[in-house]
């Protein structure tokens, strides 16, 4: 059955025999029984092991026994050993996840090395089954319940037919040997309970439960597609962008037929869990404003948009200004300078160009990115004192605006909201005998590009 197995995948797959596979071998049943088939259909194989350290004697015997199986069928071998724990624990990861990083790293860096062409694994029917069922448990879509892919980019699962009872046969049929791992019998694993306590009583209900496992995944993975392509469509309806924002209508989502599975899927990618995508929905008539992060994303309630963006590409600036001349800052370019007020000056109506009482103003001048709390005196509001947020929300600024915005500041008082509005506490007075001039030159075009 196991070889059977292989060759009508190879067939459906459309894999070359003449290809050179990577064969992953842990000593278990199912791994030997695939590197005895695959051995014995004269296909180029390399077996690889990988000795995680995490059982001591017993994973030390594993690689042993993996290493004298390989020398007495003549097939080549590599074996590693990984100090698990310890990697796990500087990347903050479970150990089972540092395992699978461990390994399919390894099997990467010697599929390239060898001038390999696949990766294989014995997954089987059973584990299929296992990880439908845990999937089910711990909360899943669609995808989750599609099972485990039999090819997965280099990576393929020739033995997804095969059931655990169809391996020990063929274990028995050619008298192979094999390792048992200890920990596959402690139910302290999730896996472990779902194979030896819940896996036997559905079989008792459904004998033919690896089967009806198996068609339900294929049938899903239909499902999954027809259900991608109505996403796709949907998010074309509700979905914009602005320059590095993703805007996503507020109005169309909530019209929607399923406006919690569209939002979860659009932003589902960039971090966002089930607990804050229903927080953003319930948000949908809330005031402007209120923001959502998932690391180094940021979302934000706006009057039309939920908008989105990576605020890890905000322009952070703070510089500090001893005296006139020209600078850089934030990815502009000024040119301060100071003159007399003469009568016969006017000032620019350009929002580029400042023109500053210079008397009022104190070097060393600071530019830098605004902050929450900042305020400032909008000209024209006679030194009335407004938050900078709420200006920003009357401007009706983008996130992108916001985060990109500059402010000059005169002993940390704000004495302009750079390219927008300048502070009525520094502005030109019929006193003014001297003026502040500051422009914002235009970029190169290189920088404009």
């Amino acid at each position: 059955m196991v070889r059977e197995c292989i060759e009508r995948f190879l067939e459906k797959e459309q894999i070359p025999r003449d290809a050179r596979f990577i064969v992953a071998v842990s000593g278990g049943a199912d791994s030997i029984s695939l590197l005895h088939a695959m051995k014995y259909m004269n296909l180029r194989i390399l077996a690889l092991h990988c000795n995680f350290a995490l059982r001591g004697k017993e994973s030390d015997m594993d690689e042993q026994f993996v290493k004298r199986f390989c020398d007495s069928y003549g097939i080549a071998h590599s074996v590693r050993k990984f100090d698990t724990k310890g990697y796990a624990k500087e990347h903050g990861l479970s150990i089972e996840m540092a395992a699978r990083e461990l390994r399919y790293a390894w099997f990467h860096e010697m599929k390239a090395k060898k001038r390999m062409d696949y990766i294989v694994v014995a997954h089987h029917a059973d584990d299929l089954a296992e990880t439908v069922l845990i999937n089910f448990c711990r909360g899943t879509g669609i995808k989750g319940l599609t099972g485990i892919k039999p090819v997965n980019g280099d990576v393929l699962r020739p033995l997804l037919e095969c059931s655990r009872a169809d391996i020990l046969q063929y274990i028995a049929d050619h008298q192979l040997g094999y390792r048992t791992d200890s920990t596959n019998n402690s139910l302290d694993y999730m896996r472990n309970r779902i194979r030896h306590q819940v896996i036997p009583v559905l079989k008792d209900i459904n004998p033919s439960l690896l089967t009806t496992v198996a068609e339900n995944c294929e049938a899903l993975k239909e499902t999954e597609q027809i259900f991608e392509y109505g996403v796709r469509a949907l998010q074309e309806e509700v979905l914009d962008c602005e320059e590095d924002e993703i805007l996503v209508n507020i109005q169309k989502t909530m019209a929607s037929p399923a406006p919690y599975t569209l939002l979860y899927e659009t932003l589902r990618p960039f971090g966002f869990n089930k607990a804050q995508i229903r927080d953003i929905l319930n948000s949908h008539d809330a005031t402007p404003g209120k923001q959502f992060m998932a690391g180094q994303h940021v979302l934000v309630k706006g009057r039309t948009y939920w908008r989105l963006y990576d605020a890890s590409k905000r322009v952070q600036c703070t510089l500090e200004i001893p005296a006139p001349g020209q600078y850089e800052a934030g990815g502009e370019r000024f040119d301060i300078f100071l003159f007399p007020r003469t009568k016969e000056f006017e000032i620019p109506d350009d929002q580029r160009i400042a023109c500053l009482d210079a008397d009022k103003v104190k070097f060393p001048l600071t530019i830098r990115n605004w902050q929450a709390g900042d305020y400032f005196c909008p000209i024209g509001m006679k030194r009335s004192k407004k938050k900078l947020s709420d200006f920003f929300t009357n401007q009706k600024f983008s996130a992108r605006q916001k985060q990109e915005c500059l402010l000059l500041l005169s002993e940390d008082k704000i004495a302009w909201v750079i390219g927008h509005r300048i502070d009525d506490r520094f502005k030109i007075t019929s006193f003014t005998k001297n003026m502040l001039v500051i422009k914002l030159l235009p970029k190169s075009s290189d920088e404009k590009k």
